[in-house]
């Protein structure tokens, strides 16, 4: 299970944009998290166990790199939760082992797709709810089915990803991950780049945010509040989970409930 990828909480510091996406993820699944065994594969550094242990009787995290991994044990030092270092199209554990899975952003980066989904269903107990992410080739935009992004192996649509997880799922619900819509500007450079080419006006937002991001922090949020109306990098409650953007969202959540047979 080949993943290289960002991990926002080694390369961006808490509270940077890419901590904030990710991190609004958690907090999305903890509200959907009982008080059973919780499982979160490529758990990275471990930012969100500790979110998922709020609710959880027992995380575990398993993730494949071994820096992250050393990481990630300082998150769940004298807690329930734990780190073990394994590949996550082949689990350790048995049989419907667990009421609940998370895997955020790790879908798109393997090329056994469809075994990592069928070992999800394998350790899943029967009612057991599965939460996943990936980001959406509608907003991704693959060039001839290649993603841009060099470390993606395969970008989902949602319709492409609902039909995969149909496979193994008996209820699968998709959601679109979209800032919230005061915010004009997102605070992610490409994504800057794609609404430059929309319009002037939007070139000069992007431009009056990019100037404001290089004042420092309590003078940028004050001119930020007086010029945006709101503060200039969002926060994990300025993200929304909707059926109602999934075609334009950046990322599509996937929530997977009950195991079909194997």
């Amino acid at each position: 299970m080949s993943r290289p990828r960002l991990e926002p909480s080694l390369e961006s510091p808490p509270g940077s944009p890419w901590y904030v996406v990710h991190m609004a993820r958690y907090l999305f699944a903890q509200q959907r998290v009982e008080s059973g065994l919780t499982l979160d594969i490529a758990c990275g550094t471990g930012y969100g166990l500790p979110v998922l242990q709020a609710r959880a009787r027992k995380v575990i995290g398993v993730e494949l790199d071994p820096r992250a991994a050393r990481e990630a044990l300082r998150y769940v030092e004298g807690s329930p939760a734990a780190v073990i270092m394994a590949d996550g199209c082949v689990l350790p554990f048995a049989d419907e082992t667990f009421d609940c899975i998370t895997s955020f952003e790790t879908i798109e980066h393997l090329e056994e797709r469809r075994s990592f989904v069928a070992e999800l269903r394998r350790v899943l107990k029967r009612e057991g709810i599965c939460i996943l992410s990936t980001p959406n080739a509608y907003h991704t935009k693959p060039v001839n089915g290649k993603p841009r992004h060099p470390d993606h192996v395969h970008e989902y649509t949602p319709e492409e990803l609902e039909a995969e997880l149909r496979d193994y799922f008996k209820e699968v619900e998709l959601l679109g991950q979209s800032l919230d819509e005061r915010y004009r500007i997102p605070p992610f450079w490409d994504e800057q780049e794609e609404l430059k080419t929309k319009s002037a006006s939007l070139r000069m937002q992007v431009g009056l945010w990019r100037v404001l991001n290089k004042v420092p922090w309590r003078a940028r949020e004050r001119l930020s509040r007086a010029f945006l109306g709101h503060s200039l990098i969002p926060a994990e409650n300025d993200y929304r989970f909707t059926q109602a953007t999934i075609k334009t969202a950046p990322v599509t959540v996937a929530i997977c409930r009950g195991r079909l047979h194997e």
